[in-house]
């Protein structure tokens, strides 16, 4: 229970700084219509009010929201305790401007009911019940001590004339309240909203990072068992090509499983990388077309049967790219997937302005399908039937890691298209 307490106060202290500065505007409408009733009073006959105490109570009302204000601006954000003593202070100025002007015959009375559901929509129970006991004290206070606020003479007319005014302000009151709830308690509920859902992304990033801890410890555990086998293999097959070196097909042969097993410890050296071993070049700057350029060449000895054609899009000199293995595998992925779509004509178009660079890879095959689109990045979406989405979703959460996007659409000419963004270092 404790947890969750810690865990609503930290989520509720993420939206005081502009909860704040909407009760402040509120106090200041709320200022601003109670000197237009202090004009009023002054033009109308039927009304009396004590001036001077109610002019000395306004006046220290707009020093505390002036002196709030600039404590706003200067950037320290208010705690929930102090949050609720302001408006605390809201009710006390409302209860001392009620004191001198009618008490609960003024049809403002009502303005109680603002701080209260300001409390009740942005703080935890125990504010709220707190802020609604003070609220029934002052307004029960106001029965029975107050200065009048009509003049009631014995004259019928007079009367009447006052209880017109009362359900005049009734009207104002209410019209004014209902304005107030509309624009500022839902603003505060759609900045309650806003922090759920970077809540719900944060807490969606830490599963992806979670799933890519993961995968990064599988990798390392299979670079390090699949170690010994393989160097166990090239001792066995040099062994053979020095015992058949007069049989040339067996040398041939040999010389093949040689080689094989050098590009799966190459295989392994990058996966080790991968899962955060990273070399000691790794990381360092490259021009972003010379990056391509090699990725796509190594790429292709893997991948010789696939047709690529490359496409710059910027000409000039190409801005330097700070990039690891991890981003190339990144690029492979998206390849490999274009190559499995459709293994010809796929195209690598490139660019780079002022802020960006971009990389986009096309293929001619069917196109993402709909539920891949809608749920990129997912560790198990795919569109191959045998794939688990692992390519994708590594991908991007490598794009990501980077300050860059990872987008995919269907080009309307057909295919699919995946478009990687990166900020311009």
């Amino acid at each position: 229970m404790r947890l969750l307490d810690t865990d609503r106060s930290s989520k509720v202290a993420a939206v005081l700084p502009g909860n704040m500065g909407r009760v402040l505007l509120m106090r200041a409408v709320l200022i601003l219509c109670q000197l237009l009733l202090v004009l009023l009073s002054l033009l109308y006959d039927g009304i009396t009010l004590s001036l001077a105490p109610i002019m000395a109570v306004i006046t220290i009302y707009i020093t505390v929201n002036v002196v709030s204000l600039l404590t706003l601006l200067g950037n320290r954000r208010p705690s929930e305790r102090v949050y609720f003593f302001q408006l605390l202070l809201d009710v006390l100025f409302l209860t001392l401007l009620l004191y001198y002007s009618g008490g609960y015959t003024n049809p403002f009375v009502s303005l109680y009911l603002l701080p209260l559901i300001v409390v009740s929509t942005t703080m935890e129970r125990r504010y709220a019940w707190t802020m609604s006991g003070v609220v029934m004290f002052c307004y029960t206070l106001m029965v029975f001590e107050y200065h009048p606020l009509f003049v009631m003479g014995g004259e019928h007319g007079s009367q009447f004339a006052g209880f017109h005014l009362h359900l005049l302000g009734m009207w104002f009151s209410f019209a004014l309240s209902v304005s107030l709830i509309v624009f500022f308690i839902m603003r505060m509920t759609q900045s309650i909203r806003e922090r759920d859902t970077r809540l719900a992304k944060m807490r969606e990033t830490a599963e992806r990072d979670s799933h890519i801890l993961a995968l990064g410890a599988m990798a390392a555990g299979a670079a390090h068992e699949l170690g010994t086998p393989l160097a166990t293999m090239a001792v066995v097959s040099h062994e053979l090509a020095c015992d058949f070196a007069d049989n040339k097909e067996v040398a041939e042969q040999a010389a093949i499983l040689k080689n094989e097993l050098a590009r799966c410890k190459q295989v392994l050296s990058q996966l080790s990388a991968s899962a955060g071993q990273l070399r000691a070049e790794d990381g360092q700057g490259i021009a972003f077309d010379r990056f391509i350029r090699d990725a796509i060449t190594h790429w292709q000895v893997m991948r010789p049967q696939a047709e690529l054609r490359l496409n710059p899009q910027t000409e000039g000199s190409a801005p330097e790219l700070v990039a690891d293995f991890t981003l190339t595998q990144a690029l492979y992925n998206l390849l490999n997937n274009a190559a499995d779509a459709e293994a010809r004509g796929i195209l690598v178009s490139f660019g780079w302005d002022a802020q960006q660079l971009w990389l986009e890879v096309r293929d001619q095959g069917e196109g993402f399908p709909q539920y891949v689109l809608e749920q990129v990045g997912q560790p198990e979406i795919s569109s191959k039937s045998t794939g688990h989405g692992l390519g994708l979703f590594l991908s991007r959460a490598v794009v990501e890691r980077l300050g860059g996007r990872l987008q995919l659409f269907n080009p309307d000419g057909g295919g699919a298209c995946a478009r990687i963004v990166l900020p311009r270092g």
